[in-house]
């Protein structure tokens, strides 16, 4: 891989793509920011690089100032004209992901900005610079409220077990993107589950998703969870995403193909109370409730009025995910599938304690 091109840099995953590229690749890469904060769109970038350790490393990176919910990402001739040589990888990470979004914010972001990217694929394919577009999905295009076996190369025609709007505009942005794959156009669609830190570490940038559950929990803002102990989480540490990605998208023989990045034995969410328990005795009583789980049950207590309560319907999900294609392009690249077991459930605690998330 010579040049690669990333929407999404600052984010969560993101930042791990570009640090795993930089460190593991020759790639030159060139990153699509904007804005933000009284902060400059290179002073963002300039920010990512030093967060991951890999400042030195930053003439292998052009910033380009732009916003994936504009037409052409706000991009002119003479930002395109920068990218010297093909990109052999269009990695398009972009998304909001708040799961309390509002359809026009996951309209702009997730659906528009999955269609802008796909057009300046699109041109890079007609002047032959494009070797593949790589589209980050998420497992949860199956519907977050459905129960069934979600197959890697199977998206549903219909939305009625979409459990939020996210769910909704990240399976209609997969879907243009299978179109542009049926007009000719090299992709390979990656569907991570609920990324958390670092197996090792239990390192994270964000902590979003299942962390602002144990949050509430802990400022005793929820005593009551609307599930039972032994329902499964597929949680997903952020190292086996990124690993897994790079290892799947530099083969030739995933050009068209959908991988799951997702826990094959999911952990409990039983087994995550217990670890954080373990992590910090002095979080207050909390208990299950319900006999089987139902996820289309309100959340009680400071939950229901919380924006972060969406999450609580992946305390139920009975979603199964076939992983055929993961395991197939992941045998002896050395990339392991994730153990979400005890041991790791602490180490995320952990970190999220020694950040202060959880004080």
């Amino acid at each position: 891989m010579k040049n690669a091109l990333i929407t999404g840099a600052t984010g969560t995953l993101g930042r791990k793509l570009v640090a795993a590229l930089l460190e593991q690749t020759e790639a030159y890469l060139y990153l699509l920011a904007r804005g933000r904060k009284r902060m400059s769109a290179e002073d963002r970038i300039r920010k990512l690089l030093a967060d991951q350790g890999v400042e030195h490393l930053g003439d292998r990176v052009t910033t380009l100032v732009g916003d994936v919910g504009e037409p052409g990402f706000g991009l002119d001739h003479a930002d395109l004209a920068r990218l010297r040589g093909p990109i052999d990888r269009f990695f398009h990470v972009a998304a909001t992901t708040d799961l309390g979004t509002t359809s026009p914010d996951a309209q702009r972001v997730n659906i528009n900005g999955t269609a802008n990217a796909l057009r300046v694929a699109g041109d890079l394919r007609r002047d032959g610079r494009l070797g593949r577009y790589v589209h980050f999905s998420t497992a949860y295009v199956a519907g977050g409220l459905g129960d069934h076996l979600a197959l890697e190369d199977d998206l549903p025609d219909h939305a009625d077990f979409h459990a939020n709007p996210y769910e909704a505009s990240k399976c209609q942005a997969e879907r243009l993107v299978r179109d542009a794959a049926r007009d000719g156009l090299p992709t390979t669609i990656l569907r991570p589950s609920i990324v958390v830190g670092d197996s090792r570490t239990g390192e994270i940038s964000d902590f979003s998703g299942i962390y602002a559950i144990l949050r509430l929990w802990a400022y005793g803002l929820m005593s009551r969870l609307p599930a039972v102990a032994a329902n499964p989480v597929n949680i997903v540490p952020i190292d086996y995403v990124t690993q897994a990605s790079l290892a799947i998208s530099s083969r030739d023989d995933s050009q068209g193909k959908t991988y799951h990045l997702v826990a094959s034995r999911p952990t409990t969410i039983g087994t995550l109370i217990e670890a954080a328990r373990e992590e910090r005795p002095s979080l207050p009583p909390i208990a299950f409730e319900g006999s089987n789980g139902d996820a289309r049950r309100e959340p009680h207590d400071g939950a229901r009025s919380n924006p972060l309560h969406p999450l609580l319907v992946y305390l139920n999900c009975r979603l199964h995910f076939d992983v055929t294609n993961t395991t197939a392009a992941l045998t002896g690249t050395g990339v392991e599938p994730p153990v979400t077991d005890y041991g790791f459930l602490r180490r995320l605690v952990r970190y999220a304690v020694m950040a202060g998330y959880l004080a």
